[in-house]
């Protein structure tokens, strides 16, 4: 691998500041004093900066992410400008402009649509600048897709919850929003694995990957739908809002809920029987790669394949496991299968599972 010339910055900024700071707002870390440096990105200095663009700033795996993305900038001497979209598509557009315009190294973003960004990239493409779509495909040569199994993933979430719930009855699936690729995959996944059971019904809601969203959507599919069994929620963050929903409906030993992202509450629901499993993606380890990825292109590296995957564990309780290893699901032979205490250990040892010295040398 070929060394990075440029003389590189470490730089650090606590989860609490970022977390208080306005979503629209840049956010870079900063060696000197921890503070909020606003004009990192194209002052003509040597740092190699990595400009990123959120869908918000307020989801928890949102936050975690940025914490582990400070931690990898950190470890490898490189800054990260963080910029929300606020959940808006043409802000995601202005913002990626914004930072083309800068000069930034390298672009990273989770698109809301990935196929209308297509023209903003090759955009950067052409402008020199490498870009990472999180969790989007973006079909220009220089960009890089950062995913992980989703559709697998999710199908399996659907057999499971088929079986657990006696191979009938009605489930709802609560998406994201549709042109994101994640929310795509994930949902296409529960769809396909729900094929197999012609005695289930699905429902379904997008939720933005919003909290609030999520919630009412749940409460208007339990209140339209009496007989609900399960809900599958693709977000972590919205899933404990929809627990909020079932609770206050009195459903809580009535409707069966899985998740996706494995935040730390999410993995505490799981321990205390509020939710059936949740799928441990890690969020600080997923700002933290993403990162290592960036500082990667931006030092001229070029990866063999422009999909890049990550692992995901399915995270349940003791007797769940055991439920699901008996249920001869289709292709989960080398499934990875945590309890919440594992889970919880392992994400917070995402450091030490990706940090390579020799990496950038």
């Amino acid at each position: 691998m070929k060394r990075i010339v440029a003389i590189l910055i470490a730089t650090a900024m606590t989860i609490g500041m970022l977390a208080g700071c306005a979503p629209a707002q840049n956010q870079t870390t900063s060696p000197d004093n921890g503070q909020t440096d606003t004009n990192a990105a194209g002052n003509g200095s040597d740092k190699v900066v990595c400009g990123v663009v959120l869908i918000d700033m307020t989801n928890q795996f949102f936050v975690d992410m940025i914490e582990g993305g400070n931690k990898a900038a950190e470890d490898y001497g490189g800054e990260v400008v963080w910029k929300s979209a606020d959940g808006n598509f043409d802000n995601q557009i202005s913002l990626i402009e914004n930072f083309i315009e800068q000069g930034v190294d390298c672009i990273l973003v989770d698109p809301l649509d990935s196929e209308g960004l297509k023209p903003v990239i090759e955009k950067a493409s052409q402008a020199g600048i490498p870009t990472i779509t999180m969790a989007g495909q973006v079909d220009v040569d220089t960009n890089y897709s950062t995913v992980y199994n989703d559709k697998e993933n999710t199908r399996i979430i659907a057999e499971m919850t088929a079986k657990a719930i006696g191979e009938q009855g009605k489930t709802a699936l609560l998406y994201g929003n549709k042109g994101n690729l994640v929310s795509d995959l994930r949902q296409e996944g529960y769809y396909e694995g729900m094929e197999k059971y012609p005695n289930i019904a699905v429902v379904e809601q997008p939720t933005n990957w919003d909290p609030p969203t999520g919630m009412k959507a749940a409460q208007d599919l339990i209140a339209a739908n009496p007989d609900l069994k399960a809900i599958h929620c693709v977000s972590g963050a919205v899933t404990l809002a929809v627990y909020q929903a079932v609770k206050t409906a009195g459903k809580e030993k009535d409707i069966l809920i899985t998740s996706y992202d494995g935040n730390a509450d999410e993995l505490t629901a799981v321990k205390n029987g509020q939710f059936y499993s949740t799928v441990l993606t890690g969020a600080k380890k997923t700002g933290y790669w993403n990162i290592q990825v960036a500082l990667q292109l931006a030092a001229g590296e070029r990866p063999a394949e422009h999909i890049i995957n990550m692992d995901t564990h399915f995270v349940m309780n003791e007797d769940h496991i055991k439920a699901f290893q008996e249920m001869a699901i289709e292709n989960t032979e080398n499934v990875s299968l945590l309890t919440p205490d594992e889970a919880s250990e392992r994400a917070a040892n995402y450091r030490d599972e990706l940090y390579d010295p020799d990496l950038l040398k």
